[in-house]
């Protein structure tokens, strides 16, 4: 199987990292496969870091790519590629005009992984989604939503949960020398946040949380890692830390390569995100044998079992949130309970290795819903 990985999203969230992952995995495989990236984008440097195949395109006019689509069509049929996977909604021109350009035939595949939240059953996307093969959704909501919203037949919209690998446990130092580098004191219940720094990931309302735990004499910090998307709202965050007398109870640490790896440094690991689509980041948590905050709403819900694998709190509300903290923090019992709880339910339902098993099966040119 031959195959283009195609996402010329300029970002580096959650999407963009899926795909380097899929790319990565593939390369290992029997099958033959290079990604096609955005000149001057994260992706493009992440994939050259790691040697794994990729070439640039650019596109001149995103809502006609002609030029750029050719050039595509022109790789296709070089490479006898047999699959375009598309993750970026703003690709799905782009692979369509490629298909019609190459000379030899090729499926379209399109992993969705962001909300959809209005019709696509005008003219344009039905001349569109008509060339689309199968769309792949990893929520139950998002499969909804899918099958609602787009002009396709139910069974080409196919529900494919996310996967993470199994952790590697933190050097035995590691856990350490992080509270030394973040200031934290030892013994003390520390809270782990991991996503970009943006106004929806709601790393706001964890400052909130804490300082209504210290009112409480709960001795609670709080790390917060992640890019700032926003470079003003990193400033707003640090202001609101100052204001509310946090400096010593919660530290921004910034982005780190590889976040699961110090997941089980943490008491627990929560997620803010007002409407976070899927929630990655809870199931590595929940795989590193970590207890699990997040909010109930978007995907989430579909991650946790609320009190029996995490606990779920509606979105902005920092009281909620507080609470949940507070309960952890002072029940050790029911913390590993729903600690290792969350660990067993997401090794037997988001194990890596059997999602790239089905992603594969989707992928390979004689595939059947």
């Amino acid at each position: 199987m031959n195959l283009v990985e195609l996402c010329l999203s300029p970002d580096k969230g959650g999407l963009e990292l899926y795909m380097l992952r899929v790319v990565r995995w593939l390369a290992r495989s029997s099958a033959h496969v290079f990604a096609v990236v955005a000149p001057g984008g994260e992706l493009g440097s992440l994939l050259r870091e790691q040697g794994l195949p990729h070439r640039r395109l650019r596109v001149a006019v995103p809502w006609l790519p002609l030029s750029a689509a050719r050039r595509l069509a022109r790789w296709i049929d070089e490479e006898s590629v047999d699959v375009i996977h598309l993750h970026w909604a703003k690709d799905l021109n782009l692979a369509v005009l490629a298909r019609r350009f190459a000379q030899r035939p090729v499926r379209i595949v399109y992993t969705r992984q962001m909300a959809i939240t209005r019709s696509k059953h005008d003219w344009y996307h039905r001349a569109l989604y008509r060339e689309v093969d199968f769309v792949l959704v990893i929520t139950r909501r998002l499969q909804e939503e899918a099958r609602r919203f787009l002009p396709l037949p139910p069974e080409r919209v196919q529900l494919l949960y996310h996967g993470v690998p199994a952790p590697l446990s933190p050097p035995d130092n590691e856990c350490a020398e992080l509270r030394d580098r973040t200031g934290i004191p030892r013994g003390r219940f520390v809270v782990g946040l991991f996503g970009r720094i943006e106004p929806a990931k709601g790393q706001h309302v964890l400052v909130d949380a804490v300082a209504l735990l210290a009112q409480r004499d709960c001795h609670v910090h709080a790390v917060l890692f992640g890019h700032p998307m926003h470079p003003r709202h990193l400033r707003t965050l640090h202001e609101q830390i100052a204001r509310l007398g946090l400096g010593e109870r919660v530290r921004h640490y910034g982005f780190h390569p590889q976040p699961q790896a110090i997941m089980g440094c943490f008491d627990c690991v929560v997620l803010t995100t007002y409407n976070e689509t899927f929630g990655l980041v809870l199931v590595e948590a929940m795989r590193a044998g970590v207890a699990v905050i997040g909010t109930d709403a978007g995907g989430v819900p579909e991650i946790i079992d609320d009190g029996a694998t995490g606990l779920l709190v509606p979105p902005r509300n920092a009281t909620a949130l507080a609470d949940a903290i507070e309960r952890l923090a002072r029940d050790a019992d029911l913390r590993r309970r729903l600690a290792s709880a969350g660990k067993a339910s997401a090794d037997a339902r988001f194990n890596e290795d059997q999602h790239f098993a089905r992603l594969a099966a989707w992928l390979q040119p004689a595939a059947e819903a």
